[in-house]
């Protein structure tokens, strides 16, 4: 039997979900993600598409596919779906980015603290080899505050992708992200697992915590662009999607490696995407207990466990705030594969082959914490 506390949580996953698969049922026949063959240039592409009075919205080059409105009853996509050099067309999927509801409290930090999550992952330990100095981390997300004090060192450029001109970050949730990953050690505030690195933050997530798989599309093309090493992903979809997954298979050949959030869904087999690529690597949440949080997704897809309950870190505004999600377990991994990789060059799959045989077996089901606890120190030294 669930808490009582817990009840309006489930109550508000059920209307989120009824939410989501309504969207999507009336994006169905207007927002459509069109991939067409490596053959069929974009000029040409795009001349068949306008032909079938279908209007182009953007185009996709990282996946040779553009994003589309469709004006009538679905009968011009009909007519391009049997054309046999495109091939797939979809919906525009909206997905969320994967925090726990709560109240925004902003806190007060009147002195430096090294949250409990990176005291747990042991990275303080390897910070006298290592603090990531000059690995380019790429977050996708709702943004970052630049002007944050704890930050604003450790940005080195960023960018958008939504139609709105704001780049500030409105929700939060990106600068949150951030400061697990990169707070500086500077006396205030907090630190993060790996304070020197370089942060690139793009936002295609907006204030309500939205964003869809075209504003990931471009956001990985955005980082790729910039060289990234690593990239962040704390958000989730729970459709799969042929464009997205073109689009990390890119990322991944251009050697970056993949990290993002495994679900906030407290149930087995429903990892989200892009988590559930192989390409990337799939984080659940623990406490500061060791346990697997309560409400972090499982399945076989899930490779390592980070600190995703009650993570204290860097916040908009200039504050300071505690979240809980599988979004705050992702940055743990991605600090801690930046301070492997500023080491020692490694593919991607030898990130993740170290990062699983260095992690702590908490004693709970693979499809629970994948391979364990992330160690940052166990992993330098492998």
């Amino acid at each position: 039997m669930l808490p009582i506390l817990l009840v309006p949580y489930y109550i508000i996953l059920s209307f989120l979900g009824n939410k989501i698969t309504h969207q999507i049922g009336d994006n169905s026949n207007k927002y459509k993600i069109v991939g067409f063959k490596p053959e069929l240039s974009i000029k040409d592409a795009r001349e068949i598409i306008e032909t079938n009075n279908i209007k182009i919205l953007k185009d996709l080059p990282l996946i040779n596919g553009c994003l589309c409105e469709v004006r009538d009853d679905g009968a011009s996509i009909q007519n391009l779906a049997q054309d046999s050099r495109f091939e797939f067309i979809e919906d525009d999927y909206e997905g969320r980015l994967q925090v726990m509801p709560n109240i925004d409290f902003i806190e007060i930090q009147k002195k430096q603290e090294i949250p409990w999550g990176v005291k747990k992952i042991q990275a303080p330990v390897v910070w006298s080899k290592t603090r990531g100095r000059g690995i380019k981390v790429g977050i996708i997300d709702s943004g970052v505050d630049v002007e944050h004090p704890d930050l604003k060192s450790n940005i080195r450029e960023i960018g958008s992708v939504l139609d709105s001109e704001v780049l500030t970050d409105e929700k939060g949730h990106g600068t949150h992200v951030a400061g697990t990953i990169a707070a500086l050690d500077n006396d205030i505030g907090v630190v993060g697992a790996a304070p020197e690195v370089q942060i690139y933050a793009v936002k295609a997530f907006n204030k309500s915590g939205s964003g869809n798989i075209s504003g990931v599309i471009e956001a990985l093309d955005w980082c790729i662009q910039r060289r990234v090493d690593v990239i962040n992903m704390s958000f989730g979809f729970f459709n799969n999607s042929k464009a997205l997954e073109r689009a990390i298979q890119e990322a991944h050949r251009h050697k970056i490696t993949l990290v993002a959030a495994a679900g906030n869904f407290a149930l087995n087999n429903i990892v989200m995407y892009p988590a559930k690529y192989p390409e990337v690597i799939a984080v659940a949440a623990t406490t500061s207990k060791d346990k697997i949080a309560w409400f972090s997704s499982g399945g076989p897809q899930v490779d390592v466990a980070a600190p995703g309950s009650s993570v204290l870190s860097t916040y908009k505004g200039g504050g300071y705030k505690t979240d809980s999600g599988t979004s705050m377990a992702a940055p743990h991994v991605t600090a801690t594969v930046a301070l492997m990789l500023s080491r020692t060059r490694l593919t991607p799959a030898e990130v993740k082959g170290v990062l699983q045989n260095s992690a702590k077996d908490l004693g709970y089901s693979q499809t629970k914490q994948g391979s364990g606890l992330i160690n940052a120190s166990s992993a330098l030294e492998l």
